[in-house]
């Protein structure tokens, strides 16, 4: 009986598990707020954002209107945010709802970004440190698509033609605001479609490379390379992702 009851127990647990893990699959998208522009600040969408990811550490919202795609994320984690600030965010979107491949957008791109960090004194950079990665956000130049329809794969600058638009920046709470608009045309998705759209989060790990500059800098007792970049831990080298699908919302 009692061995029964662990079992059943256990099943229980694990269903509850795997409804939790799922129940985002399949929802639709918040209706795009009036006014909405791509700046890399979240004043404009409801707050809390609709919903979080424990593996990468991200809240994110996605929303849409007649025209475009729309995408939020805040990033509160420290890790999280020095692997985005190294290496980038990627966000996939696949149209027939499969959740693998697709479309891709990765940003920020801050490898060629110089805002004369390094030659700010050790003893102020602490103090500075949220400027300074504010400037580099602010002065991105460009962002790396892949598998949009009409957009050649690679970089493209931020200020683009296609219709693509990204920022981000970091709020006065210190997290990390990433926000995107893509049109709907070059995913191939039509408007009022009812079909998943599967949507794939990945915050990228730090290259190798990041390392060893890290490494060298500290045993010279030079700055760290980037401002405000965060410990150096294991979970560093490696990325955090996850596939949730939605629906178009709409009105």
């Amino acid at each position: 009986m009692n061995r029964a009851l662990i079992t059943g127990a256990g099943l229980i647990a694990g269903l509850l598990i795997y409804v939790n893990a799922s129940a985002q699959d399949d929802q639709p998208n918040k209706w795009a707020p009036a006014g909405i522009k791509i700046d890399g600040q979240a004043a404009e969408w409801p707050k809390p954002l609709q919903f979080y990811n424990n593996v990468t550490k991200l809240f994110y919202t996605i929303a849409n209107d007649k025209e475009n795609l729309y995408v939020i994320v805040s990033v509160p984690d420290p890790q999280s945010q020095t692997k985005i600030m190294r290496s980038g965010f990627t966000l996939s979107m696949n149209a027939t709802g499969k959740k693998k491949g697709g479309a891709s957008i990765t940003f920020p791109l801050t490898e060629n970004v110089n805002t004369g960090a390094l030659d700010v004194p050790e003893a102020s950079r602490a103090l500075i440190a949220g400027e300074l990665k504010k400037q580099v956000l602010a002065n991105l130049k460009e962002i790396k698509v892949d598998g949009f329809e009409g957009v050649p794969d690679g970089n493209i600058p931020v200020k683009n033609t296609f219709g693509i638009q990204t920022a981000a920046t970091f709020d006065a709470s210190g997290n990390l605001v990433c926000e995107m608009a893509v049109p709907l045309k070059v995913l191939g998705v039509t408007a009022g479609s009812d079909k998943p759209i599967a949507y794939r989060f990945k915050v990228n790990a730090l290259k190798r490379e990041d390392k060893k500059e890290l490494e060298a800098r500290r045993a010279k007792g030079e700055p760290a390379p980037m401002p405000g970049q965060g410990p150096d831990t294991f979970a560093l080298y490696y990325s955090a992702d996850f596939w949730t699908r939605q629906t178009l919302a709409v009105q």
